[in-house]
């Protein structure tokens, strides 16, 4: 670890902690995702309506969530000077950001409430299937093309983080493995895959808590 690097960095560690800390809010926000079974549009557009405040919370706390792992990235990429590989980092993340946070506002805000105002009103719910189509099609461009820039700019920090220190190696290493998966999965399923959508998810928790620990015990 370079000393003079940790020492220029006091916001260092509470990024670091904040960082962690986003990680285990993520996967908690996963695990309380409301899932559903709808047979039929109808009972789609019931379902989505009836699952409104949860979806809204948890799509919310999302976009909440990404927010706050841009700026703690920003914080530890940015502590001395301006690295080499630091700029393009941020900008892929910032990218990513971007494009998660609209499908997550489509999906999780947007979509429930059409939903609500179409649910109890079988003789219009047809006119409903072209916006959700609309939706649909969007939700299936945002979320991949999010994950993709997300994935590019952890493969950039990851490369940029590399240390000796066994702790940073660690984090470095996983931060390629998740890159590497989450490129593969979305260019075999077109990012159609809920299953792809949540394991990246999970990947990208793993690493923020691992450099986030990094990054409160001094490491970084």
């Amino acid at each position: 670890m370079d000393m003079q690097e940790g020492a220029a960095a006091p916001g260092g560690r509470a990024a670091g902690i904040t960082l962690a800390t986003l990680a285990v809010v993520t996967l908690a926000l996963l695990l309380n995702h409301p899932s559903g079974a709808a047979q039929s549009f109808a009972e789609m557009l019931k379902e989505e309506a009836a699952n409104r405040v949860a979806d809204g919370v948890v799509h919310g706390g999302f976009m909440a969530v990404l927010g706050g792992e841009l700026a703690c990235l920003a914080a530890l990429f940015t502590r001395r000077a301006i690295r080499p590989w630091a700029s393009a980092a941020l900008v892929l993340f910032g990218i990513g950001t971007g494009f998660l946070m609209a499908s997550m506002l489509v999906d999780g805000l947007l979509t429930p409430a059409i939903a609500a105002r179409y649910a109890e009103v079988p003789e219009k719910q047809e006119g409903a299937r072209v916006a959700f189509v609309v939706i649909g099609s969007l939700i299936r461009f945002l979320m991949p093309a999010g994950l993709l820039f997300q994935a590019a700019g952890l493969a950039v920090a990851a490369l940029g983080f590399w240390r000796r220190d066994t702790l940073v190696r660690a984090a470095s290493v996983l931060g390629l493995v998740v890159s590497a998966l989450t490129i593969a999965g979305v260019a075999t399923t077109a990012g159609t895959s809920p299953h792809i959508v949540i394991v990246s998810l999970l990947g990208f928790a793993a690493w923020y808590a691992t450099t986030g620990v990094a990054a409160a015990l001094g490491r970084l």
